[in-house]
């Protein structure tokens, strides 16, 4: 068993090798939380292309 926080484009790129997921609902601060561990994935992937090479 394993528990992990994971941002919704991991659950995506796991996908059928993640055998299963509870997203936790009663407590908004965890949605919260959430909310913004996704928001940090998505900028550290944006200044990740903004710093490759273009091919």
């Amino acid at each position: 068993m394993a528990v992990a926080l994971l941002t919704q484009r991991d659950i995506e790129r796991y996908g059928a090798n993640l055998s299963r997921c509870y997203r936790i609902e009663e407590t908004p601060d965890f949605d919260a939380l959430l909310h913004l561990i996704d928001r940090a994935d998505t900028a550290l992937q944006a200044r990740t292309r903004q710093r490759s090479p273009t091919a």
